[in-house]
């Protein structure tokens, strides 16, 4: 017999395979490779931790979880959304700098006003890239 609580871990399961299986359709349907990063998104930021918390609360239901496997299971949600955040952002930039041609349904560039990926530009000239004009006392 099902407790509450492996049917409850159950449901969480299929929530977060529901998310994993949108943001596939997702990245199917996307035309370029920041769309389908945006899309990975619910996978990763939802998806894992709801199958985490599921699997976690489903051996509750069988009695089988001591408070270290729930320590991992908090450790496990944040090192997931921590690393995903940041491959996300790493694989957007990398995608962004690639210049590859954007899908048009693809709007927005945040970064378009802070970068110019033209020739290299002088450090000096770059308004992010201003050097103080005071001296260091250690030079």
């Amino acid at each position: 017999m099902n407790g509450p609580l492996e049917i409850v871990g159950g449901v969480l399961l299929l929530l977060g395979s529901l998310f994993f299986l949108l943001s596939a359709i997702g990245m199917l349907r996307s035309g370029d490779a920041i769309s389908r990063i945006n899309n990975l998104s619910p996978a990763t930021g939802l998806g894992l931790p709801l199958v985490i918390i599921g699997v976690t609360v489903q051996s509750f239901g069988h009695g089988s979880t001591g408070w270290m496997k729930i320590v991992f299971a908090v450790l496990s949600v944040v090192a997931a959304l921590v690393v995903s955040s940041v491959g996300s952002n790493v694989l957007a930039r990398a995608a962004y700098r690639s210049q590859d041609v954007l899908d048009p349904r693809t709007v927005g560039n945040a970064l378009g006003d802070f970068e110019d990926l033209g020739e290299p530009q002088d450090p000096d000239e770059h308004p992010d890239h201003r050097r103080h004009q005071h001296a260091h006392p250690h030079e």
